[in-house]
């Protein structure tokens, strides 16, 4: 696809325009400009379908887990977490977005072009939106998981860091307890 300055994608769209488009995946809408999610690495791929994988294991009734689902922050902002776990009350399996109130969990995998915005934008993106626990996946020498709770202040709060040979216990998310070696490509 070559961009130009007539291509709708070239300039800031409307929440009506982005609906419109026919696919939205790898992409990502920021304020309304359109934004091409990093391509992932196989290690990327592998955290993220082992983590899905797990946590599909470990659900209580009552919740879901996704991947790369969209998630409308705002009217103007639309993001992908790696893995989402969302409340199944109310959500349409044959849906690509769900709004915060629906998401229990957004989990970002940290990989080579997505370094800043996983680790900086999206906490904030996410925890402007009310979602109230957020995991951050470090793969680069070892792994290492972040979990985050977010706070009366309105900021996530780091709950843990856990590394290889560490068991992830969040206190607010019980179930979600696993040997952080279980991700390892």
């Amino acid at each position: 696809m070559v961009l130009t300055m007539e291509h709708p994608l070239a300039r800031v769209l409307t929440a009506d325009e982005w609906d419109a488009l026919p696919d939205t995946s790898g992409l990502e809408l920021i304020d309304g400009v359109v934004h091409v999610m990093a391509g992932a690495t196989l290690g990327h791929e592998k955290v993220k379908t082992r983590l899905h994988n797990l946590l599909e294991k470990l659900l209580p009734t009552g919740l879901l887990v996704g991947t790369e689902i969209e998630v409308r922050l705002s009217a103007a902002t639309r993001r992908r977490p790696d893995v989402t776990v969302m409340l199944a009350t109310g959500v349409d399996l044959r849906t690509s977005l769900l709004r915060p109130s629906q998401v229990v969990l957004a989990v970002e995998v940290v990989s080579p072009g997505s370094e800043t915005t996983d680790r900086r934008y999206k906490p904030v993106d996410y925890a402007v939106a009310g979602i109230a626990h957020f995991w951050r996946i470090e793969t680069r020498s070892g792994l290492r998981l972040h979990t985050f709770r977010l706070g009366e202040s309105g900021r996530y709060l780091e709950t843990g860091l856990f590394e290889n040979g560490d068991k992830v216990s969040d206190p607010a998310l019980r179930w979600a307890s696993f040997d952080v070696d279980e991700l390892l490509p």
